[in-house]
């Protein structure tokens, strides 16, 4: 019997070793994680960019954004992902604004392992599960009744207050095969409840490199990297909506939040959470290189076609400037800027168009500048009304004779 435990607790030892072993020399990419909740303003330059109107003097916009007795308006609580420096979740690591709502970007290279040390600062249970990496049973952190507990269990919700530490191997199977992308488009996401965890906020985006492709900024394979998530955010899915109710609506008794036009009024075609041109306008210059990392999600209502407006990018070996996305697709398209000015990002789809593109509230714009080389030299020049005198001297310089000299 003796010799049986031995023989037993060898055989664990020699699993853990050959699990381990596979990790031997890999990098290890940490990041901690916050869970918050705040307060996200889906049009916060507070007008339709894209039109220059004040959304008083657009109807559409009103019916999302305006708030009443019975309408939230373009405020809402929402929970998000944090990125900070250490475990004291003291000092918080900026993003770009474009990111929006979205979680930071999280990056790492094949054979790499991804830590991520999870602190939930919320008032509710949630958790971190992702997409295009491997994980072992206890970092999967989906909640569904799959017969586990202890350890194999703890993942699947972090209540407020607590942490969590998720471990994900970078492996082979999930890499960019040669003829694609540096970098693969993923993503990571609360699964206690996914649908209402993401209508709530708790989204980001997660890329999957070849080896020596996935370095921290400064990037070294691309000039700029941009992250768009498409969808329709439904608020009314959201854990929030009776707070967001209470808080924003001027006559909160008043909802019935089974009335048709009231949940019309929460449900969002946003990028990244912007409507209606709000979203931050990325900057380029022409000839620079651009990797765009695109995703959908949600529900039957999510398809979309995306289209960019001045250039073109390849993806999936294909040169073209629509791409299709379904809720959870994910895209890398790679665009090498040749047109300057100032382009459109929108979705074709008719009913998210709303019939006119200047109506549209899931477009935004990109902007493409041109990149001199020499030496900038400017000049101010302005157009005048001016009296002109095409004879100021008064006389014939050839004939020595005045201009109102009779002639023969």
């Amino acid at each position: 019997r003796k010799a049986s435990h031995c023989l037993w607790g060898a055989a664990c030892i020699l699993l853990t070793f050959l699990g381990l072993s596979g990790l031997v020399g890999a990098v290890t990419r940490t990041y901690y994680l916050g869970i918050v909740e705040e307060y996200w303003n889906y049009v916060p330059q507070g007008k339709n960019i894209i039109t220059g109107r004040s959304f008083s003097e657009d109807k559409l916009a009103t019916l999302f954004l305006e708030r009443g007795p019975n309408r939230i308006g373009s405020l809402y609580k929402k929970a998000v992902y944090r990125h900070y420096t250490d475990e004291t979740y003291s000092t918080e690591i900026p993003k770009p604004p474009w990111l929006g709502f979205l979680g930071p970007i999280l990056r790492a290279e094949v054979g790499d392992v991804i830590v991520i040390h999870l602190k939930n600062f919320a008032s509710r249970p949630y958790s971190l599960h992702p997409h295009g990496v491997f994980y072992n049973k206890d970092s999967e952190g989906a909640l569904y009744p799959d017969g586990t507990s202890g350890r194999n269990k703890d993942d699947d919700r972090v209540p407020p207050g607590k942490n969590y530490t998720y471990v994900w191997p970078v492996r082979e199977e999930y890499a960019p095969a040669p003829a694609d992308a540096n970098c693969l488009t993923w993503v990571y996401h609360s699964h206690i409840d996914a649908p209402k965890d993401i209508c709530s906020g708790l989204i980001g985006p997660l890329l999957v490199c070849k080896e020596g492709k996935g370095s921290l900024p400064p990037l070294t394979d691309v000039d700029h990297e941009f992250v768009i998530m498409f969808t329709l955010v439904d608020e009314n899915q959201s854990w929030y909506l009776d707070e967001n109710i209470r808080h924003f609506c001027t006559d909160p008794d008043s909802v019935d939040k089974h009335d048709a036009v009231f949940q019309r009024s929460n449900k969002m075609h946003a990028l990244n959470g912007y409507l209606f041109g709000n979203f931050p306008e990325p900057d380029m210059c022409v000839g620079e290189s651009v990797s765009w990392h695109l995703f959908g999600m949600g529900n039957e209502i999510d398809i979309h076609s995306i289209y960019f407006y001045g250039n073109t990018f390849i993806s999936r070996g294909h040169r073209t400037d629509v791409v299709n996305l379904f809720p959870a697709t994910f895209l890398t398209t790679e665009m090498i800027v040749e047109n300057p000015g100032k382009w459109m990002i929108t979705c074709q789809v008719s009913d998210h168009l709303q019939g006119k593109k200047d109506k549209d509230e899931s477009g935004d714009a990109y902007n493409v500048q041109l990149n001199h080389t020499g030496q900038q030299r400017h000049y101010f020049i302005a157009a005048e009304k001016i009296l002109w005198d095409y004879g100021p001297q008064g006389y014939n310089k050839f004939s020595g004779l005045p201009l109102n000299a009779s002639g023969r």
